[in-house]
């Protein structure tokens, strides 16, 4: 598999996989702020993220480092949502068609953008 989409499964605390375990966001808004990040940009797997200051108030999050997985969990929902290729994987259909093929589809994560935001809404389910 490509360097950086080594992961096969999400973590137990993948913002993008249905466990209780998982890292939860303040609500919908930022639900939605990070699933178009995502998107947009990819999503590094806070496991080998590099933290770093990204506010004025000494704000930190993380980003892609140097060994830094992609966030296997968010490329399962957007497969499993019906994309092949996005920006967030450089618009590869290639390497989108390999990804689908590589993890392991058994494993828990959330079927579509909509349902992880709403995960993160503060509703119950």
């Amino acid at each position: 598999m490509d360097e950086g989409y080594l992961l096969k499964r999400p973590c137990k605390n993948c913002p993008f996989s249905p466990k209780k375990t998982r890292i939860k966001f303040s609500g919908k808004e930022r639900a939605t702020e990070i699933a178009e990040s995502a998107y947009r940009n990819g999503f590094p797997c806070h496991l080998s993220a590099v933290e770093q200051e990204i506010g004025p108030d000494e704000e930190t999050g993380f980003v892609f480092g140097e060994k830094t997985q992609h966030c296997v969990g968010a490329i399962m929902m957007f497969l499993a949502d019906g994309h092949d290729c996005w920006p967030g994987i450089n618009n590869d259909d290639g390497l989108g068609y390999r990804l689908a093929e590589y993890v392991d589809w058994k494993a828990p994560h959330f079927e579509c953008e909509e349902d992880f935001i709403a995960a993160n809404s503060g509703r119950r389910r």
